[in-house]
């Protein structure tokens, strides 16, 4: 990751979008991008979607980062089976600050219809978190949105928010081998068969 923006908005295609970015503090470019990706992505397949952020804690120091592969593989297993949902798009970014283990800021993007409010997805964050032995996970103040597909007021707000997982600050304290984020690989519905989809819920009723 080299590229990094310093101001309040950067630039993704031909939108224009408000970051938590200044001078002094910048964004990696790389990590907005996959955000915005899997974002657009889940709202081509759901008409809402549902933006939860909180943060997962690591008792020790791993240089990789199989202990949040671990986590990721069985939490959404889990949400599988609670919501019954073939899709859902995650992003989470690796940071070491003042303490000497890591710590992840993890972002869960779910479909909206079957679920709007997120706390018994933090429930299962905090289930599957015991059951691996990790600290119990912290979940921040106004910790979700739940964005309308066309609604640019909450996209933004749920993308500036999003942005601070790609702050520079606490990146790059890992194994050579290892990444600072990771993400969901949701594809987004092609434009002619979103036009198609969208089209039979305006006829026949939300699908």
């Amino acid at each position: 990751m080299r590229r990094v923006v310093n101001a309040e908005r950067v630039f993704l295609g031909d939108e224009c979008l408000a970051i938590n970015a200044n001078e002094k503090h910048g964004c990696y470019v790389e990590i907005l991008a996959a955000l915005k990706h899997q974002l657009d992505a889940m709202l081509s397949h759901h008409c809402k979607v549902l933006f939860v952020r909180v943060d997962i804690r690591q008792h020790d120091y791993s240089g990789d980062n199989k202990p949040m592969a671990d986590f990721m593989r069985k939490l959404k297993k889990r949400l599988v089976r609670r919501y019954d949902t073939n899709h859902i798009g995650h992003l989470w970014a690796r940071e070491v600050e003042k303490a000497k283990h890591q710590h992840y800021h993890l972002i869960l993007m779910l479909d909206g219809r079957k679920v709007q409010h997120p706390a018994k997805l933090i429930e299962d964050v905090e289930f599957v978190a015991d059951s691996w032995g990790l600290p119990k996970p912290f979940t921040p103040r106004n910790c979700y949105t739940l964005i309308k597909r066309g609604d640019a007021d909450t996209y933004g707000k749920a993308f500036y928010r999003g942005s601070y997982l790609a702050k520079t600050r606490g990146k790059g304290y890992k194994a050579t081998t290892a990444n600072n984020y990771g993400r969901s690989n949701i594809q987004p519905i092609q434009r002619s068969a979103l036009t198609e989809k969208i089209r039979g819920i305006s006829e026949y009723g939300a699908i």
